[in-house]
């Protein structure tokens, strides 16, 4: 099954960077497959599509949540519990914590920037924090409140899939990520 899935992504994702390659980037014309043959035609090279694929645990979301001007957003960190930057992760094995950060700015409290002008105080904080324990096994602390628990893993069990597709660096780039979400769920005790 994942094979078949796999054939038939690959032909999509490929008209998909076709048009948008030879549109010049312009989304907004209807695709046809007349477009998709004048694309190949006309196309000095085509795309090189690059597939990332990540398995990663279900309450890590990989995009940002955006509702009114709070942003909820991940954090990742390693062993050494330094930050990770996820733009240019290629696994996230190595990965032993994530924070669940909530990001707003305090209409109460300002500070003047370098042109003199007042602006809120934007604040960050950790609403959720998740280490691991060991293999299989997660932590997961709740913020404010402390509420602690344990989370067993289970990598078969995929339970959604998000993906992103952006231009590489190359002209003719196409990055396709793939992210595959396992099944986390609260050991009772």
């Amino acid at each position: 099954m994942k094979k078949t899935g796999s054939r038939l992504l690959l032909p999509l994702i490929c008209m998909a960077a076709l048009h948008v390659f030879a549109d010049g980037g312009n989304k907004h014309r209807p695709w046809t497959l007349d477009n998709y043959h004048q694309a190949v035609d006309t196309m000095a090279k085509p795309p090189v599509i690059t597939i990332y694929e990540y398995l990663v645990p279900e309450f890590y979301y990989a995009d940002s949540l955006h509702k009114g001007d709070t942003t909820l957003t991940y954090e990742c960190y390693d062993a050494r519990d330094s930050v990770v930057n996820t733009d240019t992760l290629r696994s996230f094995e190595k990965i032993t914590g994530y924070a669940l950060l909530k990001q707003f700015k305090d209409p109460d409290h300002t500070y003047t920037d370098a042109n003199g002008q007042k602006q809120q105080l934007p604040l960050t904080f950790i609403v959720k924090r998740f280490d691991r324990l060991g293999k299989e096994k997660w932590m997961s602390v709740a913020y404010p409140g402390n509420k602690y628990s344990e989370l067993k893993e289970d990598r078969n069990k995929i339970v959604r899939t998000d993906s992103f597709m952006e231009n590489g660096a190359e002209n003719n780039e196409v990055i396709l990520d793939i992210y595959k979400y396992y099944k986390v769920a609260k050991v009772s005790h």
